[in-house]
């Protein structure tokens, strides 16, 4: 025997077995390879496949395969193709054991299966995901947007109060109505500002400004309110970093601030600090660290990556204010502006909050610095003693009409038209003479953005060039810009200051 034999014989005999049966399903001869066939015994006794032995030699066909069939003898399953061969007086079984191989192949099947169903499974997810954030950003702007008319109403009515003769019990009141105010407003802008991180919809501005007077601003700002809680408020900022960067200052200011106000949140007793480190300066280009400090309740460590999500708050030993808001923004304006945001604390000491921002300066501004603008304040005056002016009053909500309407005819300048639907505004304009228009977007029947458009395309007694000012619960800054291409000369969101509106108003009739 070749060495090809012993090997043909090694490797393919051992899976291939051949028995001879007559006509009436005895065994009569088997090389019982891998199972064991007696010989004068019935192939029907085998295994109840062969139960249909006689059908098959009824069969036309010469020859019969049949495949993965699974053959269960002296309790050792193995799973074969059979060959049925028929000749003049007997028939010869071919028995293929192909367990391995079968087997093999259920396992790759099972395995592409299971990516396939496991891909499907991934694309749903995203899509469910998607799906969430969706209706998550959707209900964030109609939520924001929903409490927008009667925050400006609160708002509104708080400022008249303010301006009436009260005591000094009703004077307190007033301010606590206004600190309220002011922090339901932060905590809409909070919500937005969540939203559009989200969604990618939030852009930096990067203007320069002056790095003193923002950091001067936050002191003066922290060192008052931290006075009211008996702390201690300390700015420290390296004397070698650039007084004039270029920057998103808003978001910069938001940041320090969320930082400070959550600091001042958890603190007791002791410091709170703020400090902010040259790193290097390169070019024109400077990096700076931020740092704020506290000698608060801390945390323990195993809750530092959970206090930067969403509507978080850590389980602690009284209840603190607010929804878990301020640290989430904080983490994501810091990534947008290509940084991260870290934090050191210890339960019981205080916490840490650090990171580090490049910024860009001007080499020019060190010896000539950009003039610094001065608040700016209402200059009524500037319209007195000329005529009264006629305005629009384009507006469905009930709270905002009154307060509006109040508080414009206070200032003695205006003679005022109400209209609160949007179909009728059009044919006021058109039968009417205005100096300036106040449109609210948000109107039954034909939205201020569409009235808007039509004013500024028709053609006669030059209403196309009335000044109007948008008046909107809706502060996604796209949605502004579409307002602003329509045609209105400026949009005022909700809530908003009277005297800012006020002055938007006097500065359009002044033009």
């Amino acid at each position: 025997m070749t060495f090809l034999d012993q090997y043909k014989e090694q490797y393919i005999n051992r899976n291939i077995q051949f028995a001879v049966i007559d006509l009436e399903g005895h065994i009569l001869e088997s090389d019982q390879t891998f199972i064991a066939l007696k010989e004068g015994d019935l192939i029907y006794d085998v295994h109840p496949f062969f139960m249909s032995f006689t059908a098959i030699l009824d069969a036309t066909e010469e020859s019969i395969t049949y495949n993965c069939v699974h053959i269960e003898v002296q309790d050792k399953e193995f799973i074969t193709d059979l060959k049925i061969i028929k000749k003049e007086n007997h028939v010869l079984l071919v028995i293929y054991d192909l367990t391995e191989h079968y087997i093999d192949y259920q396992n790759i099947a099972q395995a592409r299966n299971e990516s396939i169903i496991n891909s499907e499974l991934v694309v749903l997810k995203n899509v469910e995901l998607e799906e969430r954030e969706r209706f998550k950003n959707a209900f964030i702007q109609n939520f924001s947007h929903e409490l927008r008319n009667p925050l400006t109403s609160i708002i509104s009515i708080t400022n008249l109060l303010e301006g009436t003769q009260l005591n000094n019990e009703q004077q307190q009141m007033v301010e606590f109505l206004k600190q309220s105010n002011s922090n339901l407003r932060l905590l809409l802008d909070d919500i937005l500002s969540i939203s559009m991180i989200a969604s990618g919809r939030l852009q930096l501005r990067n203007k320069v400004f002056s790095l003193y007077d923002l950091l001067e601003l936050i002191r003066f700002t922290f060192k008052s309110k931290t006075y009211q809680k008996s702390l201690r408020f300390v700015m420290d900022y390296d004397q070698r970093i650039p007084e004039y960067i270029e920057g998103d200052r808003l978001r910069l200011f938001q940041i320090l601030t969320n930082l400070l106000d959550n600091a001042l949140k958890f603190t007791k007793k002791g410091t709170i600090a703020l400090n902010v480190k040259l790193n290097q300066k390169r070019a024109n280009k400077t990096s700076l660290r931020f740092e704020v400090a506290d000698t608060g309740i801390g945390f323990p460590p195993d809750k530092a990556n959970s206090i930067f999500e969403s509507f978080t708050q850590l389980e602690l030993d009284e209840k603190k204010e607010g929804v878990g808001l301020g640290l989430s923004i904080v983490k994501g304006l810091v990534e947008l502006m290509g940084s991260d945001i870290k934090v050191e604390s210890i339960a019981g000491k205080g916490t840490t909050f650090y990171f580090d921002i490049t910024f860009l300066y001007a080499l020019n501004l060190a010896s000539k610095p950009i003039e610094k603008t001065k608040a700016k304040t209402t200059d009524v005056s500037a319209l007195k003693g000329h005529r009264k002016y006629k305005v629009l009053l384009v507006e469905d909500d009930e709270r905002t009409q009154t307060v509006l309407f109040k508080a414009l005819m206070e200032t003695s300048l205006f003679y005022i038209d109400l209209v609160n639907d949007g179909a009728f505004v059009f044919e006021t304009v058109m039968n009417n003479s205005f100096d300036i228009i106040l449109m609210d977007v948000d109107l039954p029947n034909v939205s201020g953005d569409q009235i808007t458009k039509l004013i500024r395309e028709f053609p006669f007694k030059n209403i196309k060039n009335i000044p109007i000012i948008g008046i909107t619960g809706n502060v996604f800054k796209e949605s502004i810009d579409g307002y602003l291409e329509v045609g209105m000369n400026a949009v005022v969101p909700k809530p908003f200051d009277f005297n800012e509106l006020l002055e938007t108003i006097i500065k359009l009739l002044k033009k």
